[in-house]
């Protein structure tokens, strides 16, 4: 039988990574959105007053960093 010191560090372990994945999944979503807007209007990323690109890139560094995290966190888990 487990004890109940190791049980709550699974259940807390599990629930750091479900955090990650949520919030990996809401950065997807926003990725997501800003491809379907500049697939659509693609005139408008070419606009000097639009940051549609910037934030593209910082979303999918934020991906990134999510993903790596995820692993890092089950490697060392």
């Amino acid at each position: 039988m487990m004890s109940l010191p190791k049980f709550a560090l699974i259940l807390e372990n599990a629930r750091l990574l479900d955090r990650l994945r949520i919030d990996q999944e809401e950065v997807l979503v926003e990725i997501n959105k800003l491809h379907k807007k500049l697939q659509a209007t693609p005139e408008v990323a070419e606009k000097p007053s639009d940051s549609s690109l910037s934030r593209l890139k910082t979303l999918y560094i934020q991906s990134k960093d999510l993903s790596e995290s995820e692993v890092t966190y089950v490697r060392y888990s």
